[in-house]
């Protein structure tokens, strides 16, 4: 997605410590533990009370990052946030999500865990990571935090009530 600023700033805001309180729709709060480069950890409270936290494994300063995240000791999903510039003042930010399946659905059998991530779980998460980038879009353009579920309840990540 397009977004109306020079790379330098997008990564400005994307390396910020905490900055995930003021430009995801779905988190309630964003607790850093180390910040900066390969080892950077925080958490994420989502508004339906789910906790994730994040570790840092790759940090390409001006590029992206890579980070691991899960509930415990086990991650997850891989992400993979990269920033593009398209012209001087028009950057691309792209986030992308390997979810490890027979983890984050090892409570389900293997029969029902490819329905599960077929028809539930990438669709939702398809939307969960356009809202997030639109979100990053919101802020950086209008300089104003975005709200609770500002772009659509995600079934996810989200209660109901806005």
């Amino acid at each position: 997605m397009n977004i109306n600023c020079s790379k330098e700033k997008l990564w400005e805001v994307i390396s910020t410590p905490g900055i995930l309180e003021f430009c995801h729709p779905f988190c309630k709060e964003n607790k850093v533990t180390r910040w900066a480069e390969v080892g950077a950890q925080d958490t994420i409270q989502y508004y339906n009370g789910l906790k994730l936290h994040r570790l840092f494994t790759e940090w390409n300063t001006g590029k992206g990052y890579k980070l691991l995240i899960g509930r415990g000791r086990y991650a997850t999903a891989k992400v993979v946030w990269e920033i593009t510039a398209k012209e001087d003042e028009i950057s691309v930010l792209s986030i992308s999500i390997n979810i490890y399946s027979d983890i984050a659905l090892k409570r389900y059998s293997k029969f029902l865990r490819g329905a599960i991530e077929k028809f539930y779980l990438l669709p939702n998460m398809s939307n969960y990571v356009k809202d997030v980038v639109k979100g990053f879009k919101y802020y950086i353009e209008t300089g104003q935090s975005i709200e609770k579920n500002q772009f659509g309840n995600n079934r996810m990540f989200s209660n109901i009530k806005t």
